[in-house]
């Protein structure tokens, strides 16, 4: 069986996984970060970060189309 010499052992590649392994590999520490499936996690593969692209883009949309006096966006 191979043995590795590591400070910090992560399991799962998410967004909280990939940001404690990088503050310790800042640190000098020899990290090893292990995901099943693809890095970034749900949250920024198909959760959390898309939803809020196709949500600013449906209000940047929503705002091309309204007047600007109407929606606040023009205060003199």
């Amino acid at each position: 069986m191979a043995e590795f010499d590591v400070d910090l052992f992560v399991i799962g590649g998410g967004s909280g996984g990939v940001r404690a392994a990088r503050i310790a590999a800042g640190y000098g520490a020899r990290v090893v970060v292990a995901e099943e499936y693809r890095m970034g996690g749900t949250c920024v593969i198909r959760g959390c970060v898309p939803k809020s692209c196709l949500l600013l883009d449906r209000t940047s949309t929503a705002r091309s189309r309204t007047p600007r006096a109407l929606d606040g966006l023009s205060r003199r």
